[in-house]
């Protein structure tokens, strides 16, 4: 496969995945979904499907995203990269679609600095916080 090709494939795998966690995914899917029918994919796996099941990897992980995120992502620059092996007239819309979404990413990210003060029994966590409780039959 072409170098330039495949650096694409794996590009817009990276901005697919992380557009996932963004609030302009839906508008991203859909226009994934259009550039795939518009080069006449009806013999590629099923974009929905494929596009939903990485969505609810990501979503339902009980651990870090991480290596869910590589993972997917290696996933989907081979879905891509073969893809435009078959329709290497998509290129052009498809680089569209990465700009755009590296676009929207970094306009919609942002850094939030807090200062936090715990008292006694408090929880603080960096990241994620997963607060779970126990009910004893004592307690009832």
């Amino acid at each position: 496969m072409d170098p330039a090709l495949a650096g694409l494939a794996g590009a817009a795998a990276a901005a697919l995945v992380q557009a996932m966690t963004r609030d302009t995914w839906e508008a991203t899917k859909a226009r994934l979904a259009k550039i795939f029918s518009r080069h006449g994919a009806d013999g590629e796996p099923d974009l929905a499907l494929e596009l939903d099941t990485t969505e609810r990897r990501l979503c339902e992980s009980p651990g870090p995203l991480e290596p869910i995120v590589a993972e997917e992502g290696r996933r989907w620059a081979a879905l891509f990269a073969a893809f435009l092996a078959e329709h290497r007239e998509a290129a052009p819309e498809l680089q569209d679609l990465l700009r755009d979404a590296r676009q929207l990413t970094a306009r919609d990210s942002s850094t939030v600095a807090q200062r936090v003060t715990a008292g006694r029994d408090a929880y603080t966590a960096g990241r994620d916080l997963r607060v779970f409780s126990r009910v004893d039959d004592d307690d009832r």
